[in-house]
């Protein structure tokens, strides 16, 4: 992993954290920067971004606030007690963010970075309460930083294996409109909302299908560029606006919504949780159409259970799955199982990208495992997909 660490004031190259990182196997960039000079420290901090491409971006303190003022595009940050209320303009972060900060930080206030996060829109735990100075240079908080960085890394290069997949998990545009179907009649025009929308392939199927208003949202930006270019070039720009934010915390108010729709995406925050957590946005009637991973025999094989218990071990049968709904809130409308011919509509494109990205990241270790992961995955599926599948789950506020 490359790593651009940018120092605090009065520090120098070579610390203790950037050290730690280096000796932990990655490559760290670490620039000298101007203490005099903050618009010269991000110029330098900026000129060693766009020479290097580094994987993560490490700020300390008011490196941190170098860090939030170059830009970045889609790098993630790691922020150690950042002090952006002191130097720079920016008052925000970016989704793939996160802030390390002691709260007996004698020089950044640690309410510094909580007005951060409240000022952002991000989720909370994008702030980590660690360490026991302004310093983070104990062996927890020097931990947590480079545990941050690759968590970082490995969502990097997982969103980047998905760009420019039409689809990023099952499902088929024929699918899409038997849901939609099954729901009967919407309100005229429609106010949808389509959390986890990749590249927007659900969106753009109902919205050629009904006269509509849909905000897909995701968390990954290159994705919602993706579907803002679909849409322009279906001629649905009207109809469907993107939002970048997380499916757990959107910004949207309560009682706005007719539908909430979601394929493949709820198993990030969980079903049972995501239901309750969008129940409360959907105005009184308002419908749910989500897709989740699902038992389909109530004797699974042990190749699938080993493998889902470990990478999802949330997954239940389709009368628990009901049994949820009803306590968030919900109706039953109607369920089916995704065909199989949606699964290859995934996961063909997927071994295609697999190879490719092999190719692209030989030397990467992270890489190589996520590549063997998503091969083991696939694997899986062919022997033993008849254990398990997406069920559509179709639910009514009440």
């Amino acid at each position: 992993m490359k790593i651009l660490f940018l120092h605090g004031w009065q520090s120098v190259p070579g610390g203790v954290k950037p050290t730690f990182l280096k000796d932990h196997g990655h490559t760290v960039i670490n620039p000298a920067l101007d203490d005099d000079d903050f618009d010269a420290a991000v110029t330098t901090a900026q000129a060693e971004y766009d020479q290097h491409q580094p994987d993560v971006v490490v700020g300390s303190s008011r490196g941190g606030a170098v860090a939030m003022n170059i830009d970045s595009h889609d790098t993630p940050l790691v922020l150690l007690c950042p002090a952006w209320k002191k130097w720079g303009t920016v008052t925000k972060l970016k989704p793939n963010a996160t802030i390390l900060h002691s709260r007996k930080d004698d020089v950044v206030p640690f309410g510094h970075s909580e007005e951060l996060v409240a000022n952002s829109g991000v989720p909370a735990p994008t702030l980590m309460e660690v360490g026991n100075d302004h310093r983070l240079a104990d062996p927890k908080p020097l931990a947590k930083m480079l545990e941050a960085c690759e968590t970082h890394c490995q969502m990097a290069l997982m969103f980047s294996f998905y760009e420019g997949l039409a689809r990023k998990g099952p499902g088929s545009e024929a699918t899409t409109l038997k849901a939609l179907a099954m729901l009967g009649e919407l309100p005229p025009t429609p106010r949808i909302v389509d959390f986890g929308c990749g590249a927007g392939a659900a969106s753009i199927a109902i919205a050629k299908a009904i006269d509509c208003q849909i905000t897909a949202s995701d968390i990954h930006a290159p994705f919602l560029a993706e579907v803002n270019e679909h849409a322009r070039r279906a001629g649905l720009s009207e109809r469907i606006e993107t939002l970048l934010a997380d499916m757990a915390d959107p910004p949207i108010p309560d009682d706005s919504v007719d539908l909430i729709w979601s394929e493949g995406a709820v198993y990030n925050i969980g079903f049972e949780a995501g239901l309750k957590r969008w129940r409360r946005l959907l105005r009184p009637g308002g419908l749910i159409a989500v897709t989740e991973l699902t038992w389909l025999t109530d004797e699974p094989s042990q190749p699938a259970v080993e493998f889902w218990e470990a990478e999802y071990p949330a997954i239940s049968h389709v009368d628990t799955n009901l049994k949820k709904m009803r306590s968030a809130g919900f109706e039953i409308i109607n369920h089916f199982t995704l065909p199989t011919d949606d699964w290859h509509n995934f996961y063909g494109p997927v071994e295609q990208r697999i190879a490719s990205f092999r190719e692209q990241h030989a030397e990467n270790d992270v890489a190589r495992a996520i590549l063997d992961m998503q091969q083991t995955e696939v694997d899986l599926w062919k022997k033993h997909g008849d254990s398990y599948g997406y069920v559509f789950y179709l639910g009514r506020a009440v």
